[in-house]
């Protein structure tokens, strides 16, 4: 399935070299560079690197994806997409935990950020595709995990054009086809929203400033969980 996922951002990434970066950069006040780390220190209270503190992002997601492994919802060699990945600090620490993952990611930022290299030494697979052309566009196979973390709860701070006010409503049509599995940082708005589109939710802790970690699915998610699903959004 690595071959059809490859593929499938291999086109896009070629897709998105015929056109200008400046027409389809959406978040140009992200920081470039060593800075984004200090930011999410700021936003959540630990940076990726610190995959031992459970404050940190990697400090959540990797518990949650063994426990989906552990229930048999995915696979040790699952295949997950970070979209909008910035530094890819976060798909290096899930790469090093489960090293038969098969860890993606797309920024139109790839290769503006000094990790970038070590961390596609380390067998993660970057590509430089704009998120307008990934959700025009379903692979073959859907992926097993997907995420989306500050940029999905950061909707309201994209500058998105005339054209593209639709991008949020096609990202969640998106995510219920083409990914088993789902981890976004979320607003409580965005939550709601989420349940009346069927998902299942659960929180997973504390997302950047006043989002929340969620994973969510169709399908089944891990039983321990479910006393955790957040009920009082019904």
């Amino acid at each position: 399935m690595q071959s059809f996922h490859s593929k499938y951002l291999e086109n896009l990434e070629q897709v998105s070299s015929k056109f200008d970066a400046a027409d389809y950069y959406l978040w140009p006040r992200t920081p470039i560079g060593d800075s984004i780390q200090d930011r999410i220190v700021q936003r959540v209270g630990a940076s990726d690197y610190e995959v031992t503190d459970k404050r940190s992002r990697p400090g959540r997601i990797i518990p949650y994806l063994d426990t989906l492994i552990k229930y048999n919802l995915i696979e040790s060699g699952f295949s997950l997409l970070d979209i909008a990945c910035g530094d890819a600090v976060i798909l290096w620490q899930i790469k090093k935990r489960f090293p038969e993952a098969q860890c993606f990611g797309i920024d139109c930022n790839k290769g503006r950020f000094d990790t970038h290299q070590k961390v596609q030494q380390e067998g993660v697979r970057l590509f430089n595709v704009f998120i307008q052309h990934l959700f025009m566009t379903y692979p073959e196979i859907p992926f097993d995990v997907v995420m989306m973390l500050n940029t999905y709860r950061g909707w309201e701070s994209a500058d998105l054009r005339e054209h593209e006010r639709h991008l949020p409503e096609l990202a969640d049509k998106w995510f219920e086809k083409n990914a088993r599995y789902i981890i976004l940082t979320a607003t409580d708005e965005q939550i709601i929203h989420l349940r009346r589109l069927n998902f299942s939710i659960q929180k997973i802790g504390k997302g950047e400033d006043d989002s929340i970690l969620i994973g969510l699915s169709r399908l089944k998610l891990p039983e321990p969980f479910w006393k955790r699903v957040l009920s009082f959004y019904k």
